[in-house]
């Protein structure tokens, strides 16, 4: 098995992003089928949060069914708006990360470039929640390269990236400019895989999303390039994908699981 693999919320939400609920399968049965797939690490959306608060879970009732499953990685995602000002599931995202032990959260930009103030604002209020900030390049947002990305979080200790594979290839990103990130400022991988050529415009693209190791992308150049840098930490797998939100939660969880498994033992 490879070691520090997570499962982001929409691998095995059941649902497409966006939809009036953030996931169909209950929050015990995700952690459960995550934790039987060989996962020790999960995302989860704050919205995600929000709706099991709302359903009469307990802060402690979460985190004892994630620590009971050996779940001991925990990310939170995904935070927009920030750039705009206090976005509007902030104070939504801080609890949700004191509550479940969050590593990061993981944050995108609107269609402008962010302010360097506006970030830097938005990474001292997780600060004061002991919480580092995980800036997503996405090539259609006001971060769509990694100069951009790094020029925001350079000065700033509790602020790093999430490199996503599909941004990466989808966004032109040059495999050698990946490893000369320094490895402390990597706070998430994610990998997944797509066609070589785009079939709808790029915000669309990515909901046709595809099993690692099941498309064009090249994972093993991607994986070696981040391995380069020095970075250990684990690698999530984020597939998007009508196809994969319609199964059972436990088929979900052990065919991504299996196809990152395989992904990763390639790349070394």
């Amino acid at each position: 098995m490879a070691p520090g693999l997570v499962c982001s919320s929409h691998t095995i939400s059941g649902v497409m992003p966006g939809g009036p609920v953030a996931a169909r399968h209950p929050f015990r049965a995700r952690v459960e089928a995550c934790a039987a797939a060989g996962y020790d690490g999960m995302c989860l959306h704050i919205r995600d949060y929000a709706e099991c608060r709302a359903a009469g879970w307990t802060d402690a009732d979460l985190r004892r069914v994630l620590d009971d499953n050996g779940i001991t990685h925990v990310g939170l995602e995904f935070l927009t708006g920030w750039d705009h000002g206090t976005a509007p599931l902030e104070d939504t995202a801080w609890r949700a990360a004191e509550a479940l032990g969050a590593r990061y959260l993981n944050v995108g930009a609107g269609g402008e470039t962010p302010s360097r103030a506006g970030f830097a604002a938005l990474c001292a209020r997780a600060a004061a929640h002991d919480l580092p900030i995980a800036l997503e390049i996405v090539p259609w947002t006001g971060v769509p390269d990694l100069p951009t990305a790094l020029a925001l979080i350079d000065g700033i200790d509790s602020a790093g990236l999430v490199i996503d594979c599909w941004h990466v290839f989808r966004g032109g990103i040059a495999l050698d400019d990946l490893a000369r990130i320094p490895a402390h400022r990597i706070l998430g991988i994610q990998i997944n895989d797509a066609a070589a050529t785009p079939v709808a415009p790029l915000p669309k693209d990515t909901l046709n999303r595809r099993l690692p190791g099941q498309g064009d992308f090249d994972l093993t150049g991607f994986l070696r390039a981040l391995a380069g840098t020095g970075t250990d930490g684990p690698i999530s797998v984020e597939v998007i994908s009508p196809d994969l939100a319609a199964m059972d939660v436990d088929v979900a969880a052990t065919t991504t699981a299996k196809a990152a498994r395989a992904a990763i033992s390639r790349a070394r």
